[in-house]
């Protein structure tokens, strides 16, 4: 069995490419596998935490953590839009017109700070301060 020069040469040439290609693959299949792997582990975080916010335990499923706010209304609703509370800068009555509920400034100053609870037909129960009083004005 006698092989020419030219047949060994051609034939490293050819294993050469193959384990190229081999050393591709298997770079491709590593990647391919760390990306699935990471996958995996990401929706199974996912799942955690929503099993962990579906606790009955739970009482607070939305919490938004904050150094300050800053607002000129603070409203306090139900899941349904209903208005209970309101603290202000600009006191609002509500008054009811035909069916529907419309919000008319109140006689208070404005730029004084009140706080309003409203029962669940809407109307005012309760506001601090209760009567309009005079400011006194700092020379």
């Amino acid at each position: 069995m006698n092989s020419s020069p030219l047949d060994v040469q051609t034939l490293a040439t050819r294993v050469e490419k193959l384990e190229t290609a081999n050393r591709r693959w298997k770079s491709a299949s590593a990647i391919a596998l760390l990306f699935f792997l990471s996958l995996l582990l990401l929706s199974t975080r996912h799942a955690e935490r929503v099993a962990a916010a579906a606790r009955a335990d739970r009482m607070e499923p939305d919490v938004l953590h904050a150094r300050s706010v800053e607002a000129q209304d603070f409203v306090l609703k139900d899941a349904d839009g209903h208005i209970y509370a309101r603290l202000s800068l600009s006191p609002q009555a509500r008054i009811k017109k035909h069916g529907g509920t419309y919000l008319l400034p109140d006689d208070a100053l404005p730029g004084q700070p009140s706080l309003q609870f409203y029962d669940d037909k809407g109307d005012v129960i309760w506001t601090a301060p209760s009567a309009a009083h005079f400011l006194p004005i700092k020379p």
